[in-house]
Parts: C-alpha cells; structure tokens; sequence
C-alpha cells in the first residue's frame, strides 16, 4: 500500500444575482408569471358576524413599499393575488368602523395566507393594530407542503457544502440524499433525493421561476448560496396546475430581493484534517492525509431608486485540496524482469502454446505452475500464440 498524493482542483462558484433597473425594462411585462407568487384572502366582518360590502383591503410590504389593495365582494370576502413573498402589512377601513391594521403577515411563494377581519364600530381615525395572528389551517389549497425559510436555512446546522438540499431530509417523505457523479460531471455538486418513494429523476427545481435541472440527468444546474435565497418550497403531493413537469417533489426557490435599507453579509466556513477523522483506507500511524475545505463569499443587496429600483448582489467561492489514500498494487522487481510466478495469478496460456521465437530462443516455464516468460532479447520477433503477436514483458512494463 503506499499514499498516492492527488490535488484537486480549486473550484470557484460565481453566483451572481443583480436586480436592477436595466433587468426590470428590459423583462416581458407577463415574466413575473413565471415565478411562484403568494396570496392573501378572507372575509371582513362586523362583529355580529354580518358581511361588510365595500371595505377597503391595502397590502403593503414596508421593505420595498409595494402594495396592493381591493375592496370586499357581496359577501365580503377578497382576494389580493399575485404578491411577491414577504411580510406585509394589512390595512382595512370601512365607512363607520375603526380602521384594523396588522403587521408581519407573512407571505410565502406558492402559499395562501387567509386573514379574516372583524372590525369594530368606531371612527376611522380610531385603529385596532394587531402585531401577531395564530396560526390557520391550510383550507385554500389541497397540495402537501412545506417551507424552508431564511431562519431555517440560517440557523440549522448544514453539513460541509452548504447545500440547502441538504435538509430535504428533515421534511416528510423525503429520503436522504445521495451525491451525484463526480466533481467533473457535477461542479455544483447537487444531490439527488427521492420523495414518497418516486425515482430521483422525476423532481422539478426551480429559481425564481426559471427552470434549474439538468438535461440528461437530475444534478442541478445552479445551487445557489445560503445567504441568496429567501425561501424554499417544497411541494411533494397533489400538485397544483403550475407546478408542472414534477412527479416527485416540485421544489421553489426565492431569491432574495435589495430594499429600501442596506443589508449585507459575508462569512467564511474552514475545515481541515485535523477537524476529520482518518480515512477508513488510511494508515493511522501516518498523519492524517491533506483536507483543506474554504467556502466563503458575501450578499448584499439595497437600492437604486427608494421605493422603485433595487439590486441584491450574492458571491460564493470554494477552495478545494485533498490527500487521497488509495491501496494500489505494482510490479515488483521480478516481474519487471519478466518472472510472473510470484503473481498469484494462474496463467490461462497452457505450456504446450509456448513456441519457439524466430530467433531460437525458447520461452522458459518455471518450475512453478505459475508462468514466467523471459526474454533473451527485446528485439527478437514472436511467432502468434492464438492470432495475437507475443510483446516482450519488459516493454509492457517500462
């Protein structure tokens, strides 16, 4: 056995997201379809539980001061589609009633947020703010799901690789991960999972809408940093109609988004031999073989144009090098020169098919069962031994 010293290389992964004004004039005006976008809807009520018709319903999310507003049906419900995730702020006002104001509604991609409203007789100008709601019921949708937020993704011990698919297996149904390929094949060493029992090529994965897999294989295109995605959706039975071409699990990812604040982080992940154990190969009376494991980079996203144009920003790098330990077998000195029986091998070529070299001279066997060939000259010509020209052991070797 001996170590063989292998170095791979140093692999850079730019992951580069910019949102910024050129993007949003040049984007076709239906492209934000193509993304998995939130909801809210509910009912407004007074406090006998009678409908209020034409109540006015603001959505606003105080990040990027984007809103939306509807008023309430006939039968006082509404509906605020197509929201961008986030948290929001719900403002309704009715004619005779106190204004209701709650903050920190959360909207997830692919999600329905139900809040129903009760207001109370009073004057406008009078509010009830409410900062936190229960938890509801999902009752709007029939998919199975489940999100991955930025508190999860943050704060959930990730193994080396930092790869959000990682926690797939921390959701129900989904079995552990498996690497794919090699670091050629797959550079953004993406896995492969399997959800209910479906084969591991069937997943879908999707960035922001776009479309992530690769073309021959499930390995993923893109894996994109921690510190760039807002949210993970993993949907894994009853699909809805946008979610098609998944018959695994269909998985979408938010990026983050600039704001009217600054906002930035950078980081930097280390490990190394001394933080591993040895190699199950390895020879533990030697040090333990070279690991050097560096993943480090920065997000950071603002604005261009308060309340209009944003950016976000994210970089991740990766530097690579290992010390392999391989058990590897080679020729020792007798069978460089030409002496096979120390092989531990069998010869498959009978004695009686060793002939005489044109030259005259004889390929010896030895005494043992075992074959050995020596040759008195490298540059003597071989008569075929079953159709195939005799090569000198020494030229195979050197």
């Amino acid at each position: 056995m001996r170590r063989v010293e292998q170095r791979l290389c140093v692999q850079n992964s730019l992951s580069v997201f910019v949102f910024c004004i050129l993007a949003a004039l040049l984007a076709p005006a239906r492209a934000q379809a193509q993304a998995l976008l939130g909801e809210i809807n509910g009912n407004v009520v007074d406090s006998t539980q009678a409908a209020i018709v034409g109540a006015r319903v603001v959505a606003t999310n105080p990040d990027t001061n984007f809103s939306r507003q509807t008023t309430t049906n006939s039968v006082g419900g509404y509906t605020l589609a197509d929201l961008p995730p986030g948290r929001y702020t719900i403002v309704v006002t009715a004619p005779g009633f106190q204004t209701y104001s709650q903050t920190g509604a959360t909207v997830a991609p692919n999600a329905v947020l139900r809040v129903d409203v009760i207001l109370t007789v009073g004057l406008v100008n009078e509010t009830v703010a409410v900062v936190a709601s229960a938890a509801a019921l999902q009752t709007d949708r029939a998919d199975i799901r489940a999100e991955m937020t930025q508190q999860t993704l943050a704060n959930v011990p990730v193994p080396i690789g930092r790869n959000y698919q990682m926690l797939f297996v921390t959701l129900p149904g989904v079995s552990p991960a498996q690497n794919g390929n090699s670091f050629a094949a797959n550079p953004t060493r993406s896995i492969n999972f399997s959800a209910n029992g479906t084969p591991t090529n069937i997943n879908s994965t999707r960035i922001d809408g776009a479309a992530s897999g690769g073309i021959i294989d499930s390995n993923l295109t893109y894996i994109p940093a921690l510190e760039a995605i807002q949210e993970v959706n993993v949907v894994t039975n009853s699909f809805d109609a946008e979610q098609g071409l998944a018959g695994g699990a269909a998985v979408s990812i938010q990026i983050k988004s600039g704001s009217n604040a600054f906002h930035g982080s950078a980081f930097e992940y280390h490990a190394d031999q001394h933080l591993k154990a040895y190699q199950w190969a390895a020879d533990r009376t030697q040090p333990n073989p070279k690991y050097l494991n560096n993943q480090f980079g920065a997000a950071f996203g603002g604005k261009i144009k308060k309340d209009k144009w944003f950016y976000f920003v994210s970089y991740e790098g990766t530097g690579y090098s290992e010390s392999v330990t391989q058990v590897v077998q080679v020729p020792s000195i007798a069978m460089k020169s030409g002496d096979l029986s120390g092989s531990g091998r069998p010869s498959s070529i009978p004695p009686q098919a060793i002939r005489m070299g044109a030259a005259g001279h004889r390929f010896p066997i030895t005494s043992s069962p075992l074959l050995a060939l020596t040759w008195a000259s490298r540059t003597s010509s071989s008569r075929p031994i079953g159709g195939h020209p005799i090569r000198p052991v020494r030229e195979v070797w050197d």
